[in-house]
């Protein structure tokens, strides 16, 4: 992280800090303290003006300004770049005029801090130091890698990977989500915080006669809350592996990016809400397509068919569709029959993305049936990932992890990265869960 970023990060803690510490006390802001901050957002607006050639990190801290939350984000549409229109970046628009770009998973995290990024790091960088950590052998590093490795360790061990550094393992983790994939979009959140604004219902249209007054109806709108939430995994390796193979914290960094990335996938489809993001499973305004009382195996395309059906009845248009391996595979097996030829699909299923992801379980509960699964028909592009930049890693050289054996007496080490989302579904019912699926 180049000097100015620095200063910016530490600024942007500094005034985060005097608003944590009067609600920690119960209390407002006293004048001093409202000075204090204004004078720290001064510092803020200088550096991000020296920044201006990295649009997209100015547009992105500006949202810190203020009282630390940008406040309700509004959704005004598309991006643009030049005279068209960007459709990987989704803009929104807080209360004082300022966009908040989410992006599409076209886009990389790591591009945010390409003005700040030295050469000598990049993907694999994180792994390469993770190596060099637990063997105490910084050989192979780059100048860049070796001052990454030195700094930001915590009083327990723990090492707060720069955001810089983090962006490769997070885009790691973008490529293995089926959602992100579908078309979700990812809104990079400086903030614990930030509430989003979606539609309930859609104005209605009237013809009006000469002289005659136009029906009043309105939009309903809602606040959706993102607030960062923990997700986790924990990797157990062998030193003697890491020894006897150099690119062997390269696989590590990998494995910790697809395991978050699965992991959203689960929570963004089924999570409960509870301790976790709420995902379209248990969200109230979702169409449901349900395959019987006890559920029922396919044998026809007509559960996506209507699906597709549902999600157009309320104005969106369905694009994809994520379900189990095993739901896709009997889908390839479905046969006519009389001729026992592969069966066609419909326009409607062929003109949708296909994604499967074992994350979606084939064990669910319909009826009498406990060998159930799902599918989720939608529009992805109504589906917004708030994911804080920061990932902390942790290496231990002690302990049992969740297995039974210690990883000091079996010569290994325990590795736990962890970042902080959450999920936003802004139109609910453009989407169609199929229910019982044997």
């Amino acid at each position: 992280m180049d000097p100015k970023a620095k200063k910016m990060d530490s600024l942007f803690k500094e005034m985060e800090g005097v608003r944590l510490q009067a609600e920690k006390e119960g209390r407002g802001l006293t004048s001093a303290e409202i000075g204090q901050r204004a004078g720290i957002k001064a510092e803020i607006e200088a550096l991000v003006a020296e920044r201006e050639d990295n649009k997209e990190e100015a547009e992105l801290r500006g949202i810190l300004y203020g009282t630390g939350s940008p406040g309700p984000l509004t959704l005004q549409g598309f991006g643009n770049e030049g005279r068209t229109s960007d459709k990987d970046t989704l803009l929104f628009q807080d209360a004082e005029g300022r966009s908040i770009s989410a992006f599409s998973n076209a886009k990389r995290f790591s591009a945010l801090d390409r003005g700040s990024l030295e050469e000598g790091v990049g993907p694999g960088s994180l792994g390469k130091i993770l190596r060099a950590k637990i063997l105490g052998d910084p050989l192979g590093l780059s100048e860049p890698e070796l001052r990454a490795l030195g700094e930001s360790v915590g009083g327990a061990g723990g090492w707060f990977v720069s955001p810089e550094l983090s962006s490769f393992t997070i885009d790691l983790a973008r490529n293995k989500s089926c959602v992100l994939l579908a078309g979700g979009w990812t809104l990079p959140m400086m903030t614990e915080e930030m509430t989003l604004v979606k539609v309930l219902t859609d104005p209605t249209a009237y013809w009006v006669a000469e002289h005659g007054k136009i029906t009043e109806s309105e939009g309903t709108f809602g606040p959706i809350k993102l607030k960062a939430m923990v997700v986790g995994c924990l990797v157990r390796v062998s030193r003697a592996l890491l020894e006897d193979a150099p690119n062997s914290g390269n696989v590590i960094e990998s494995q910790i990016g697809a395991a978050l990335g699965l992991e959203v996938d689960r929570c963004a489809l089924l999570g409960n809400g509870v301790n976790e993001p709420k995902g379209l499973l248990h969200c109230a305004d979702i169409n449901t397509y349900s395959m019987g009382l006890n559920g029922a195996a396919l044998t026809n395309y007509d559960p996506f068919s209507y699906a597709v059906q549902y999600v157009a009845e309320d104005n969106g248009l369905a694009t994809a569709v994520i379900m189990a391996p095993r739901t896709a595979g009997n889908l390839d097996r479905l046969k006519e029959g009389t001729t026992l030829a592969p069966l066609a699909p419909p326009p409607s299923f062929q003109a949708l993305q296909k994604f499967s992801t074992n994350q979606i379980p084939i064990t669910q509960t319909q009826g009498s049936s406990s060998v159930a699964s799902s599918a989720f028909v939608g529009d992805y592009k109504n589906i917004v990932l708030g994911m804080r930049k920061q990932l902390t890693i942790d290496v231990a050289a002690s302990g049992v992890g969740s297995g039974s054996v210690d990883v000091f007496s079996s010569v290994e080490a325990l590795i736990r990265g962890y970042l902080r989302i959450d999920v936003a579904v802004l139109r609910e019912n453009f989407f169609t869960w199929i229910k019982g699926i044997l």
